[in-house]
């Protein structure tokens, strides 16, 4: 018999509150709450640390929310895939930001998505969460050092070709 696995302790369970095993005061954060977490964590960044922190995870939930989309619709397997690389470019955009909390300060990376959820509604939060990415990043860029601003501006764009792929009304 295997042995159980202890539940986190509080302080880590703080750190790691986007990853689908946490708890948080209403249980476990899973599948499209990663999404609206990491849209009101972007959101409600007041730093540029925090902002390149939060654009970091919602890059990797993008990513693989994404990836687990892929073969839920076939008619949507590019525009998933293709939204994945370009999570994965934005989140490796942000690791040359100087201001980026450094790994082990960082929440872990997020699990997949469970395929309990609408394809399209999924789609559609993912394109809002793009959005507002793209506009705080694109702002960040306009007051951040130089190697924070390339960051930045690399990972905007990679926000906005997340929006184009996903969105049924880019902009």
């Amino acid at each position: 018999m295997g042995r159980q696995r202890e539940p986190n302790p509080p302080a880590l369970q703080a750190r790691t509150v986007f990853s689908p095993h946490s708890v948080s005061s209403a249980g476990p954060v899973t599948g499209m709450d990663q999404i609206s977490f990491m849209t009101k964590r972007v959101h409600d960044s007041a730093s540029l640390p925090a902002l390149l922190d939060a654009g970091f995870g919602a890059f990797e939930v993008i990513r693989a929310a994404a990836r687990a989309c892929e073969d839920r619709a076939p008619d949507l397997f590019a525009a998933f895939m293709l939204a994945a690389g370009s999570a994965a470019e934005g989140r490796n955009a942000l690791l040359a930001a100087t201001s980026l909390p450094r790994a082990a300060d960082r929440p872990p990376l997020a699990e997949p998505m469970p395929p309990s959820h609408d394809v399209a509604q999924i789609a559609d939060e993912i394109t809002t969460l793009a959005r507002l990415m793209y506009r705080r990043l694109l702002h960040a860029a306009t007051i951040a050092a130089a190697d924070d601003r390339a960051a930045c501006q690399r990972a905007a764009q990679a926000a906005a070709e997340i929006d184009r792929l996903l969105s049924p009304d880019p902009r």
